[in-house]
């Protein structure tokens, strides 16, 4: 049984693929791909945002190379993954936490990337679409209220449906920055998803203005009158960020300017932003770090 964050659960995803294959050692294990079904883990989340407890994906950081790995197979996907009994009040905590705000954002990421990203189709649409809605409606009053167990249920929830969205489409540049910039620094997850993603979204908006219009709808913004839809998305999620006192400037966060271009370059090589609508350089995603530094 796993119970925890992201890290919990992809520790136990990579104990029940070694212990599978008991001859190999932690370097082989992207080239595992079976683990035995007795060592496949129950998955109990105790943060919001936790996509992992129902993926085969597993996620490790190279600290050497100041950068996060992708490893799976389908035979380590947990067994069973408890959402919306016992175990949404493991997510419960005092009003204003960081950790709700920083786990919410990042599952509104997951459903705001999936839509936009080139692996999009109709049924990670749907997911990512509903994920949204539900993410956007339910984390202002789980932030306000720690003991609001209907608002923790339909952010888990929320946050589960976009778990599936993104195992379909993938995700985008701002995880591609987030994961480079909390290799970096430390930076928690979502701290640093929240940090750029409304600068990558206009960076996007060009190429993912029906997604964007499919964010603003989801999240019941109203109709501009210009009719610019992923203007109206990106000031919907600013305001949301604003909410809950997710966004800091990235010389908050530990990142000094010398390092921005070794992010820039982690983030270009990160295997999510193949996925990004826009496919970015190193010198925009550059430009990008230092508009928010």
């Amino acid at each position: 049984m796993a119970l925890g964050g992201g890290s919990v659960l992809d520790a136990a995803k990579g104990i029940a693929l070694l212990v599978g294959n008991p001859d190999a050692t932690a370097a082989d294990a992207d080239d595992l791909w079976e683990a035995a079904d007795d060592y496949r883990s129950v998955a109990i989340p105790h943060h919001l945002r936790h996509r992992r407890r129902n993926r085969s994906q597993r996620v490790i950081e190279d600290t050497a190379a100041a950068r996060k790995m992708y490893i799976g197979h389908p035979s380590v996907k947990p067994r069973a993954s408890p959402l919306l009994c016992s175990t949404r009040r493991l997510t419960l905590g005092t009003a204003r936490s960081p950790a709700t705000a920083a786990t919410g954002i990042d599952a509104l990421v997951h459903g705001v990337e999936s839509l936009a990203s080139r692996g999009a189709n109709p049924v990670s649409t749907a997911y990512a679409t509903q994920a949204v809605a539900m993410v956007s409606r339910a984390l202002p009053a789980a932030y306000a209220d720690g003991s609001d167990l209907d608002a923790r249920a339909e952010l888990m929830l929320g946050a589960h449906l976009a778990g599936q969205a993104l195992t379909l489409s993938g995700l985008g540049l701002v995880h591609g920055i987030g994961h480079a910039l909390t290799a970096h620094t430390g930076t928690p997850h979502g701290v640093a998803l929240a940090a750029v993603l409304e600068e990558v979204m206009e960076f996007n908006a060009p190429a993912a203005r029906d997604a964007y219009e499919q964010v603003a709808r989801a999240m019941r913004l109203a109709p501009p009158a210009d009719g610019d839809w992923a203007r109206t998305a990106i000031e919907g999620v600013r305001e949301l960020a604003g909410t809950v006192d997710v966004k800091r400037p990235l010389r908050t966060l530990g990142a000094d300017r010398d390092m921005l271009p070794s992010i820039a370059t982690g983030a270009v090589a990160d295997a999510v932003t193949k996925n990004n609508p826009l496919p970015p350089d190193h010198t925009q995603v550059l430009d990008i770090l230092t508009a928010t530094y």
